[in-house]
């Protein structure tokens, strides 16, 4: 298909200030960048007063598939990716059973082929069945495609072990995105096993350890000289380690998470399981330092942790309750919202934070995700910044219903979201 989308402002994070042009739109890729392109056989798209960014990349979700699929497929978990702006994503691998061969890596990727309708990628487990005792084949799991290693959810417990990681994921060129959280599984398992680990020494309060591991990894990071990625860093402990690294020159990024940005521990109490992630919502003063953080560029990219659950699963008490929340159809409204509109944010920095920086940093760059220029694939997002809506979870393309912020009124959101060069959601709808 041939279109021309005229007089869109463009902004892109490495432009600088936005400019008005015209994008003609030809064989899946950008053709033309200029004023006043003149192109009578291509179908025109009036975007004046819109925003044209490159198309949005969330590196951080979880489509269930496979294994899960009553809670979510690649299908439905690629329609609420594209109706909420995203034209790639980036897995997580604990499925069912876990991404962590390469021949389960390729079965997965030959079915997105089929299902997804955005551009779909996979991380790959640091360990056997993401159970942190033993390594996987990190070098075949990169030559079936995997665009990093990391055990979701679960921290890799052994320090010798999360250094033989990173020494294997430099060798091969492969970014480590470690989760430096407490899971049920280490608190129950590897602490009863290794009682003088330090990270969340017996009778701590639960989920208290995520600094103590940031801080480990960093520093095997930098001793090793391997890349790392921080998955949704919520505490200003955290912020502060990080900052500290980054000044020391550590190869390490990190990302942050709507709900870590802009709920605290008091509403998670009024808002109910619904509002039940790990890491778990933080104070007042974590939110703060997480919002300064992702200004002053020690956070990196906002990613949404979409992951969603069955309401039956989420609809018992917060004890019995998954963690997880659902975020692919609210992120870019949620910026939009409570960061860029009150001016925590520059539209400029927003973009780039969900668009050419999680391209650069999982090394899709390479490939066109995070570019607007010509020349390169036609993954675009057109942003109404003025369209004022009502999050109604019940009408998501998700299986789930688990959000946080159902019934929030928000400014701001993707009225056009193309992938290679084919229009696949128009007003939040995928068509």
């Amino acid at each position: 298909m041939k279109f021309l989308i005229k007089k869109a402002s463009l902004v892109t994070g490495e432009l600088g200030a936005p400019r008005v042009s015209d994008v003609l739109i030809d064989d899946g890729k950008i053709s033309e960048i200029a004023e006043n392109i003149i192109a009578p056989e291509a179908a025109a798209i009036d975007a004046s007063g819109r925003v044209l960014v490159p198309g949005l990349v969330d590196a951080h979700v979880h489509f269930r598939e496979p294994g899960q699929e009553y809670k979510e497929d690649l299908y439905t978990g690629s329609s609420a990716a594209a109706a909420g702006g995203f034209t790639t994503a980036i897995a997580e691998p604990n499925t069912v059973p876990p991404i962590d061969t390469p021949a389960r890596l390729r079965r997965l990727l030959n079915i997105a082929e089929q299902k997804s309708v955005i551009n779909f990628y996979s991380k790959s487990a640091i360990t056997k069945g993401t159970m942190g005792y033993r390594l996987t084949d990190i070098a075949k799991l990169k030559e079936a495609g995997a665009r990093a290693i990391s055990d979701d959810g679960n921290p890799v417990p052994s320090r010798r072990l999360m250094r033989s990681a990173l020494v294997k994921g430099k060798e091969c060129g492969i970014l480590v995105s470690p989760h430096c959280e407490e899971s049920a599984f280490y608190r129950q398992r590897v602490l009863s096993s290794f009682p003088r680990m330090p990270y969340a020494p017996p009778g701590a309060n639960p989920y208290t350890s995520e600094a103590g591991f940031i801080e480990r990894d960093i520093e095997l990071a930098e001793k090793t000289g391997a890349r790392l990625h921080l998955s949704h860093v919520s505490l200003a402990r955290s912020v502060e380690i990080i900052a500290d690294a980054k000044k020391r020159g550590v190869n390490v990024t990190a990302e942050a998470t709507p709900q870590h940005l802009l709920l605290t521990e008091k509403m998670a109490k009024e808002i109910g399981p619904n509002a039940k992630v790990n890491p778990p919502l933080r104070s007042e003063d974590d939110v703060e330092a997480l919002r300064a953080g992702l200004a002053n560029g020690t956070i990196d990219i906002i990613a949404s942790d979409h992951a969603p659950h069955s309401p039956e699963e989420k609809n018992q008490s917060w004890d019995q309750a998954p963690f997880g929340v659902i975020g692919l159809e609210t992120t870019l409204g949620l910026v939009l919202t409570y960061l860029v509109h009150p001016g925590i944010l520059t539209l400029k920095q927003a973009i780039e934070k969900m668009t050419v920086t999680p391209a650069k940093i999982f090394g899709l760059d390479v490939l066109g995700v995070g570019c607007l220029s010509p020349g390169v694939k036609a993954d675009l997002t057109l942003i109404d910044l003025d369209r004022k809506w009502k999050v109604d979870a019940n009408s998501f393309y998700s299986k789930g219903r688990n959000c946080p912020f159902n019934g929030w009124e928000l400014q701001g959101k993707a009225i056009l979201t193309i992938v290679a060069g084919r229009v696949i959601a128009k007003d939040g709808v995928v068509i």
